[in-house]
Parts: C-alpha cells; structure tokens; sequence
C-alpha cells in the first residue's frame, strides 16, 4: 500500500515539473511570437519594445530553470523526452504550423533530447548531486532558443517588407531633419512658413531617396538586423547565464528541505583492469 502511494506521489510529482516546463516553453513561445511582430518598429525603441525583450530574458530564464529540474529530477529518461516532445508541440501550437515554426519546434525538442541525456550522463558520471552538469548543457538550449527568436523576428519583418516594401527608419529621418532644419535656420529672406515648406519637402526627398538606393537590397535587411539581434542576446546571456543555475541551486535546496526530493545512496560495483 505504502508503495503504491509512494508511486503515486512520484508519478504526481514528475507531472507538476512537466507541466511547469510546458508551461514555461508556452510562455516563450508567445513571447517569440509577439518579437516575430516587431518589423520596422525596431527601429522605433520604446519602453514596451524593451519590456518585451526583458519579457524575453525572464522567459529564458524560466524555460531554463524548468528544463534544468526536468533533466535532473524526471526519470526514466524517457520520460524526459516525452516532457521535450510535449513542450514542442505545445510551442507548435503557439506559433502556428507553418515550414519555419515546424524547424524551429524540431530543432528545440532534439536540443531538449540532447540536453536532458547530456544532464542525466553527467549526473551518473558524479559521486555526489551538483548543478554542474545543468551548467554545462544549459547553453545548448539557451542558444537554440534565441534563435528560435531571431529566426520568427526574420520571419516576420521579412514578410512585412514583402508586403510593404523598406520603410525609412525614423531616427534616420529626424537625424537629417534636424541637419536640414540647422542649415536653412541661417538662410536670410526666408519666412517661418517657408521654412516648414521646404523642410517638408526635403524630408519627402530624403525619404524617397533612401528608400530607392535600398530597395535592390531590402530583402537582406532582416537577416542583417536578425544578425544584429542574435549577436546582442548571445553577449546578454553570456553575462546572465549563472542566474538560472543559482535559481536552481536554490530550487534544489527547498525541494529536499520541503521532501519533495530526497538523496539516494547506491552501491555499485565497479570491473577494473589491474596487473595480475
């Protein structure tokens, strides 16, 4: 009886962590998706473009933390990979079925795979429990994962410039406005209204002619600004990578203290080669 609860509890406790881990990769996926929306308002920095990116850091983080008490605590390993494959599918549905989220979804559950084997090999590799063999893995998903970002940002401003064709970013406009408006303030004989006029019209100018000279070339925008974006997340995460593993730490400290986890001592025997 005691062992059949004793089950019981283990099988409710392995569902609690995957449900967390499909519920963390849910959240990342529509963060994903509303970074696949941005287009040219990229250009445009405001403070709900930079909440959105520190959304996209924070749900890093959680997919990180979940995945890394995934690998460490869900066994057998299958159950691992059913975890992943669940997760993936669960981030599918978010983005839609379409080529590049079809990838992006395969591309996350076999870095999922890789990543909970590599985790379950390191942890039997070790005498005594530690956080290391998460560490280690933890920037193979990370990386995939932001890629999955920048690919769905590519995807999404490649089709507006598709649709739309380049628009003028508008710091650059206000940029050589401003260089204008410095230029014809010194002009003598020329009144306020006039002034406006002519500012007007070599804005308009401007802007035509900028987006002529890029037009033949519009279409490697996104890849270069996609580029741009995965070079700057690479270098943020490389800063903030410890953060998930001292969560962790912690994490594993309250669920042996609250005995939702507990240490196991195994015995083995081990077949040496030795001199005869």
């Amino acid at each position: 009886m005691n062992l059949k609860i004793g089950q019981t509890s283990k099988l409710v406790k392995t569902i609690i962590f995957i449900a967390l881990l499909i519920a963390a990769s849910c959240y990342l996926g529509n963060i994903c998706n509303q970074i696949g929306q941005l287009g040219d308002t990229i250009f445009s920095p405001s403070m709900d473009t930079l909440y959105l990116f520190l959304w996209l850091l924070l749900a890093l983080t959680l997919v990180a933390i979940t995945a890394g008490l995934v690998a460490a605590l869900v066994r057998p390993l299958w159950m691992c990979f059913i975890a992943f494959a669940l997760s993936g599918l669960a981030v599918l549905f978010i983005w839609g079925l379409n080529l590049i989220s079809l990838v992006l979804a395969v591309i996350y559950l076999l870095a999922g795979l890789l990543y909970s084997q590599g985790v379950a090999k390191g942890l039997n590799e070790r005498i005594n429990f530690s956080v290391r063999p998460i560490r280690y893995k933890q920037t193979i998903m990370l990386i995939v994962l932001i890629i999955a970002a920048c690919t769905l940002f590519y995807s999404g401003y490649a089709a507006q410039i598709k649709s739309e064709g380049f628009t003028t970013p508008p710091f650059v406009i206000e940029m050589a406005t401003g260089i204008a408006e410095g230029q014809i303030e010194g002009t003598p004989g020329l009144t306020p209204q006039e002034k406006e006029q002519v500012i007007a019209e070599f804005t308009e100018q401007f802007e035509q002619q900028v987006e002529d000279l890029i037009k033949p070339y519009q279409q490697f925008i996104p890849i270069g600004i996609a580029v741009m974006l995965l070079s700057i997340l690479m270098t943020i995460i490389e800063f903030f990578s410890w953060l998930p593993i001292l969560i962790l730490r912690g994490i594993f400290a309250i669920l042996a203290v609250s005995h939702v986890t507990k240490v196991v001592t195994e015995t083995q025997e081990v077949e040496r080669l030795t001199i005869d």
